[in-house]
């Protein structure tokens, strides 16, 4: 666990690569609109997160991209139908300057006050040489609740952002150099693939959309 003070001044840009369509949890063989509702409800904590500045949502979904432009996001299509993961970010990151961030966008219990402080301390570590090193981490990473993929990659500049999202991603984070986050924030560290991760984030409270699909009872945009 961190627990050197945080950084509470830096400002970021976040990308969020949401894919949307019939397939988008395939794993957790759910209908599709599940999977909208689980993005919209992320992609509402991160727009109501004090230390992000701007949110860029990549995705190929017309009912998202309708529903991210009309929540304040700004929305890009991929420009490599098919590139996969690593593609949409590429494409979120595209002309983004200073502090950036990718996050993933099936986190349906995130919590904007998680959110902000995970930042906080990314953006301390990032300006922190480590120790036995005359120099700070080129990126920063927080993995997931399992400790195998990632929920949130870091850089203080896009080009330094060396994306390996994945299967295995913590461990090819690590290997680049990117300097891990064992956060104490269950919340924004459960994404959910499976029906029990699901049943995981529910004990910390869904977000209004993804109980509300739930229960049989869609809001709108979701």
């Amino acid at each position: 666990m961190i627990d050197e003070a945080a950084d509470p001044g830096t400002r970021w840009r976040m990308v969020l690569p949401l894919k949307g369509g019939p397939n988008a949890k395939s794993r957790l063989a759910a209908p599709a609109g599940l999977a909208v509702a689980i993005a919209l409800d992320c992609l509402d904590a991160v727009l109501a997160t004090p230390a992000v500045a701007e949110v860029v949502v990549v995705t190929p979904d017309p009912r998202l991209a309708q529903a991210a432009g009309s929540a304040g996001a700004l929305v890009r299509g991929e420009s490599r139908p098919g590139s996969g993961l690593t593609g949409a970010i590429e494409d979120g990151l595209r002309g983004l300057e200073g502090p950036c961030a990718v996050l993933l966008g099936d986190l349906p219990a995130l919590r904007a006050a998680d959110l902000d402080l995970a930042l906080q301390h990314a953006g301390k570590a990032l300006t922190t040489p480590r120790q036995g090193r005359p120099t700070a981490p080129s990126m920063v990473f927080v993995p997931d609740a399992d400790g195998v993929g990632t929920v949130l990659l870091a850089a203080l500049d896009p080009a330094r952002m060396q994306p390996a999202f994945g299967p295995e991603s913590a461990s090819r984070h690590a290997e680049s150099g990117a300097l891990r986050l064992d956060l104490d924030l269950p919340a924004l560290r459960r994404d959910v693939d499976t029906q029990a991760d699901l049943e995981v984030a529910q004990s910390f409270g869904l977000g209004r959309r993804t109980l509300a699909f739930l229960a049989g009872q869609a809001l709108p945009g979701a």
